[in-house]
């Protein structure tokens, strides 16, 4: 910039305002760079009078020089300024404006200065190579209003412009709402493919109940996307009356046009639909058979009895049946739970645990009567899947009931009941377990044994000790290794004593036990037993010395 330049608009500061836009006018008439040009513009709008200046001097800064920034700020200043006569310059210059930001920026000023009476000029910047020209101008027309701006933005559906997209749409909703929908209507026959795809789209934001009748004729149409877009469109305008139409479809040949019809009927609610709907619950595809059942639930969700899905769940179709339990855990369906019960006996694992987990569903952890009563069960499978419900739902009424259990034939049910009383918090169930291990009943003190093992915590070391001078092998066993795995042992002396057992079990047990342990107590008495008969015992036995102490060897 130069130096006199600099000067002049440093002193500007202290002129009154008459004599700062004379000097400022006198520095632009005269500056050659584009920078003192901008300065001086930028200047020039803090003046509320220069809109006494004549607009011709700006316009022929404007056409002269051609530097972007420049040009952003005289349209700033021509738009401020001159707003009649300076629009209507700006919008005439706007096809000899090289540099995308300038456009645009003329485009965002004409924009909110004369809207209405620019449609031509927004039209002709649709075609813009700039995107965010493109955008501006879509966006300018879709708030005219007016029916004129409706086509051009319609026709430039046929690029398929991801960028443009939802902001084409909405402009075009915009003005379908203002009343224009019979041009609309017009194209819904075009043979653009890539235009009448998109008109059930529009219809469907409109949401203006005249568009049915065609929305339904489209549900014929040979583009499977028109299908697809016409039967999302009448979600919300269609009649129940009219349901049919969206029906037909659960048989298009295109998966996608099902997927919606399903989706739609689950949203539209109507019961007529329920039929049709389970029979797709038989298929194989999973997808169709998750978005069916999310389906059903919406329009069930609100009904009292579902006869239905009782037949379907009596049914032979493993898919429809599983997918029906499913179903009736989501709606907690206390009905259901006698027949949920039954399937217990499915030879299908899939089909038994969808039952299970759909029991717990319905009931909320809470125990019922009827899961209490399948404990006693003919049917082993029955009574493993009750345990296990009522160990999940974990109320202490109903440990001594799940008790009983540890005595049953089936070592399934047996395990299951093990499992469950140990999802219980309660010294209740501690009492019990302390109970059984004193028991002279073999099975109840196996059980106790692996009841204690499972409820762990300090608690549990005293009553397992105690289990070490049991005369079965494999309680004495499991409770040595139980203890091993224990940190806060105060005495290995009754572990000591387990390795004179005659049993190799227990020896072993033992054995691992006390490397567990760490003591360096042990070394000794297991030095002792080295030479034992059972090779499996002597290298266990070398295994614990050295977890114990590496340098055992020099205790020899």
């Amino acid at each position: 910039m130069n130096p006199n330049t600099k000067q002049i608009l440093k002193e500007i500061e202290s002129m009154n305002p008459e004599e700062a836009v004379n000097s400022l006018m006198s520095i632009l008439r005269s500056a050659e760079s584009w920078e003192s040009k901008v300065k001086v513009v930028e200047l020039l709008l803090k003046f509320q009078d220069n809109h006494k200046l004549s607009l011709q001097e700006f316009k022929t800064v404007f056409l002269e020089d051609r530097h972007p920034q420049l040009r952003l700020a005289l349209i700033d200043l021509i738009a401020k300024f001159y707003v009649k006569d300076g629009i209507y310059f700006l919008k005439d210059q706007y096809k000899n404006c090289s540099d995308g930001t300038v456009r645009r920026n003329l485009i965002e000023v004409v924009g909110k200065i004369d809207l209405n009476d620019s449609i031509p000029f927004f039209i002709e910047a649709l075609s813009d190579t700039n995107i965010e020209s493109k955008k501006l101008a879509v966006n300018f027309l879709g708030k005219t209003g007016k029916k004129e701006a409706i086509v051009p933005l319609i026709e430039l559906l046929h690029f398929r412009n991801a960028e443009l997209y939802d902001l084409l749409i909405d402009a075009i909703v915009r003005l379908g709402k203002k009343g224009n929908l019979d041009t609309i209507y017009e194209y819904s026959n075009t043979e653009d493919p890539n235009i009448k795809r998109e008109i059930p789209v529009v219809l469907g934001k409109i949401g203006d109940k005249q568009s049915e009748d065609l929305l339904i004729l489209n549900l014929k149409d040979t583009n499977p996307s028109v299908r697809k877009n016409s039967v999302k469109a009448l979600e919300k305008i269609i009649e129940l009356k009219n349901i049919k139409h969206i029906l037909d479809l659960l048989d298009d040949p295109e998966k996608d046009v099902r997927k919606e019809v399903i989706r739609v009927l689950g949203n539209v609610g109507s019961k007529r639909a329920v039929k049709p709907l389970l029979d797709i619950l038989k298929e194989k595809d999973i997808r169709f058979r998750n978005l069916t059942r999310n389906a059903l639930y919406k329009i069930l969700s609100k009904s009292k009895t579902y006869d239905l899905l009782y037949e379907v769940l009596k049914g032979r179709n493993l898919y429809a049946r599983k997918e029906v339990i499913k179903l009736v855990g989501m709606l907690k369906d206390y009905e259901a739970i006698d027949l949920l019960i039954k399937t217990f006996n499915s030879k299908v694992a899939s089909i038994r645990s969808s039952a299970y987990k759909a029991i717990l569903e319905i009931l909320d952890r809470k125990p019922d009567d009827l899961i209490i009563s399948g404990l006693e069960h003919n049917s082993w499978q029955v009574r493993m899947y009750c345990v296990r419900i009522l160990g999940e739902i974990g109320d202490s009424n109903t440990i001594d009931a799940i008790f009983n259990l540890l005595e049953d034939d089936n070592g399934s049910v047996r395990k299951a009941a093990i499992s469950s009383l140990v999802n219980f918090e309660s010294d209740k169930l501690i009492n019990v377990a302390n109970q059984a291990i004193k028991s002279t009943n073999w099975k109840h003190r196996r059980t106790g044994v692996k009841l204690i093992i499972n409820i762990g915590g300090n608690d549990s070391v005293k009553s397992l000790i105690s289990c070490l001078n049991d005369d079965d092998i494999y309680i004495k066993s499991w409770a040595a290794m139980a203890l091993g795995k224990l940190k806060n042992i105060e005495s290995i002396d009754p572990f000591i004593s387990l390795l004179k057992e005659t049993d190799d079990k227990i020896r072993l047990s033992a054995v691992k036990a006390l490397g567990e342990i760490g003591n360096k107590e042990a070394i000794n008495p297991l030095i002792e037993i080295l030479g034992d008969d059972n090779w499996d015992v002597r290298k266990e036995i070398e295994i614990a010395l050295n977890k114990i102490n590496p340098d055992w060897m020099k205790s020899l």
